[in-house]
């Protein structure tokens, strides 16, 4: 695992995503491709501009003997 992730997560009920995945995997998408299609049409059609940088996630102060922590994003 890269020590820099450069993904964020987003939490969805379990019945919603059960019901993305089933047609996702019908329709032979990738279901973080169809996800982003749809919000990107939807941020477009509402002429959200798209940023030239992305912003960096605060990074955890670390202090002392303190082990830095690497989070996992986990999907079901």
């Amino acid at each position: 695992m890269a020590k820099r992730q450069t993904r964020r997560s987003i939490s969805v009920k379990g019945i919603t995503y059960q019901r993305l995945k089933d047609y996702c995997e019908a329709s032979g998408l990738s279901v973080s491709g169809y996800l982003e299609d749809i919000i990107a049409e939807k941020l477009d059609a509402a002429g959200v501009p798209v940023p030239t940088v992305v912003k960096a996630r605060p990074q955890p102060k670390l202090g002392g003997d303190v082990e830095e922590i690497v989070s996992q994003h986990f999907t079901f």
